[in-house]
């Protein structure tokens, strides 16, 4: 069982011998959390393990957070300046544009093997031999065997960029937890409360610490960032806002292929069509706050808003990049251009094998999905397929 807090605060103070956690906001997220593992996620043993790990990750790292301000607080100074933030709903090719984007050095990214253990934070003279490289590129060749078939449905690798939501893991309140699970109480408490506990602020904390030893324009991505574009932009008032867009049977079919991966290693129970009502409700919270924040936005952040069609950017990447750099008011190099080529010549669709999903194995119909986007499908002259 996972309930109890406890004796998973008392393990983490016993790992790394510290015992302050900062603000107790977040036990009420751990305490959800804890409770919807154990009551609707029918974990087998592998299930309660990786349960276990992750939780006890975030409380390591946040311990281990908490002791680094205290001990350099001048991180909070550090300014973030015109990050750009991709946005776009799962499975529209927000992967593909965050690699693309990470070919230019001036850029940063939020790498797999520091946002996994961030603290000490990463040193630029050390970035590309630090030791937990290594660490995490050994856990990484463990996936295949754990979740086969995830390569040809993700990129990942140590050194490669991933989402943000690891940041979130310190403040339990994080959209992994419920891709791997099925735990709807708190899947769908989360996307009420997200931007209303101080996520975000926490979120820009772990990035000042990560800078402040190893700078750059952070390129961040994330579809859950489609609940906080208004702390987005109250934070980062000069931030770029990619939105990526696709034809929707396709996010959704190829979006509830995904989760029944990442869920089947961790229950000997998955319900195809379970999954489909996750994915669509995790899909409506997303974008129904989105559009109405974007709506309510936009006006005063002219020109930092970026649409790009799924179709367009698979046919020609770089026109959509030289778009972003455009917004962005930085020339894109041609050095940065050229690596971006070869990185798109060297990572063809499919090169990991073929991602094959329909809509109707998830119990939802076009319908449904028509319904669930009407206004998003106008508003962006996007069509179901």
């Amino acid at each position: 069982m996972l309930s109890e807090i406890d004796q998973l605060i008392d393990a983490a103070v016993k790992e790394t011998g510290l015992n302050d956690f900062g603000e107790d906001d977040f036990l009420e997220p751990l305490e959800r959390l804890t409770q919807a593992l154990d009551s609707q996620a029918r974990l087998n043993d592998f299930g309660l393990l990786r349960a276990n790990m992750t939780i006890q990750s975030g409380l390591v790292n946040r311990l281990r957070i908490q002791d680094h301000l205290l001990k350099h607080p001048l991180v909070r100074d550090e300014e973030i300046k015109s990050p750009i933030f991709i946005v776009g709903l799962p499975r529209t090719g927000t992967t593909a544009l965050h690699h693309l984007l990470n070919q230019d050095s001036n850029n940063r990214t939020l790498r797999i093997w520091e946002a996994q253990d961030p603290i000490p934070p990463p040193q630029t003279e050390t970035y590309s031999n630090d030791s937990r490289i290594a660490e995490q590129r050994e856990k990484i060749s463990l996936t295949e065997t754990f979740l086969p078939g995830f390569k040809a449905m993700h990129l990942i690798d140590a050194e490669e960029p991933d989402e943000c939501y690891m940041l979130l893991n310190r403040a339990f309140m994080s959209v992994e937890y419920s891709a791997l699970f099925h735990i709807p109480d708190y899947a769908n408490w989360l996307y009420e409360e997200l931007v209303a506990r101080g996520s975000y602020e926490y979120h820009r904390l772990q990035l000042q610490i990560l800078q402040s030893c190893h700078p750059g324009r952070w390129v961040l991505k994330a579809p859950f960032h489609q609940l906080g574009l208004e702390e987005i932009l109250r934070l980062y008032p000069d931030a770029i806002i990619v939105q990526t867009h696709r034809p929707l049977a396709a996010v959704v079919a190829s979006g509830c292929s995904f989760s029944a991966l990442l869920r089947r290693s961790g229950s000997d129970h998955i319900d195809l069509q379970e999954i489909g009502r996750d994915w669509m409700a995790m899909l409506g919270a997303y974008t129904s706050r989105f559009e109405k924040s974007r709506a309510k936005l936009e006006d005063h952040h002219p020109g930092q808003f970026v649409d790009l069609m799924y179709t367009d950017f698979i046919a020609d990447p770089l026109s959509g990049l030289r778009r972003i750099y455009a917004a962005s008011g930085v020339i894109l190099e041609s050095e940065s251009e050229k690596r971006m080529s070869d990185w798109l010549a060297k990572n063809p669709q499919g090169k990991h094998g073929q991602h094959v999903y329909q809509l109707s194995d998830y119990g939802i119909s076009v319908d449904e999905v028509k319904n669930l986007f009407d206004e998003y499908l106008i508003r962006y002259d996007l069509t179901i397929d």
